[in-house]
């Protein structure tokens, strides 16, 4: 890839070496910048994951991506630095007891720095990682918006947020390395599963300092770090082109805004979802 177009579209400038510092400014530099978003996968179904075509769309095209986009952008971009990275798959546990089982649907990075294993996430939607996250730490930890942490669940890991005052499952991931057609399967299920997520709702969503930005359907949502989330209603389909751009740097085309537009329209309450 061009690491060097990868790293202005995220404004790093800093250097380019696999250190715990430049990992940790690159996380949140990404996770940042680019926007989770699904308008293709509503518009042309499953997105192609050849490191050429998600490089295309995130960076030359200054677009955003799902997490199978985003995570695989910054596989390569870690290791084309040096970092030593596995990527894993997770099963997303929000909302969901304990005993229930869920798919593999969630594409996350391991990534070796200063001898210690750390979680790496730059497309869980609204709360995707903006700091690298110690797999093997049991304490809580600070990130740059929510606190976290991370505890042993069966045979997986379990990543869990502090929102809002109470703790929340985000996902469950293991450690067996995923391989492009294991990614292949995962990324054609989450984008094309009647009434899923992302096959039936316009999710997009990024991080700002001090706060989380997001838009489900046709609702724009504001989160303030420890304040009260502040919403409002998507009335035309001109007020979502100029919410996509001004807040989240997207300008799709007629076909994906209509489509979006369209989906929007008749998908889920923002209530309803954690997003």
């Amino acid at each position: 890839m061009n690491i060097d177009a990868y790293l202005g579209r995220i404004g790093y400038e800093g250097p380019c070496r696999a250190t715990f510092d430049a990992l940790r400014a690159i996380a949140h530099a990404h996770a940042t910048t680019i926007p989770f978003e699904n308008l293709s996968v509503l518009a042309s179904g499953a997105p192609n994951l050849e490191i050429g075509a998600v490089e295309d769309k995130l960076v030359r095209r200054n677009r955003g991506g799902y997490c199978y986009e985003q995570n695989h952008l910054l596989l390569a971009a870690l290791r084309a630095i040096g970092f030593d990275v596995t990527p894993l798959s997770a099963r997303v546990r929000y909302r969901l007891p304990r005993e229930t089982d869920s798919p593999r649907s969630h594409m996350v990075l391991c990534v070796m720095s200063e001898g210690r294993r750390w979680l790496a996430d730059a497309g869980f939607g609204r709360l995707s990682l903006t700091a690298p996250v110690d797999i093997d730490a049991r304490a809580t930890q600070r990130t740059p918006h929510e606190d976290v942490r991370v505890e042993p669940l069966g045979d997986a890991m379990l990543l869990s947020y502090f929102i809002e005052g109470e703790w929340h499952d985000g996902y469950a991931f293991d450690f067996v390395r995923q391989l492009p057609v294991d990614y292949a399967q995962q990324n054609w299920y989450t984008a094309t599963r009647p009434g899923g997520l992302f096959s039936s709702n316009l999710v997009v969503a990024m991080p700002a300092p001090g706060g989380r930005h997001t838009l489900f359907n046709r609702t724009l949502t504001w989160r303030p770090l420890g304040g009260s989330e502040e919403r409002k209603a998507v009335g035309t389909i001109d007020e979502l082109r100029d919410a996509l751009a001004a807040i989240f740097g997207l300008r799709p085309d007629d076909a994906e805004l209509e489509r979006a537009w369209e989906v929007g329209g008749r998908g889920q309450d923002a209530n309803a979802m954690f997003v």
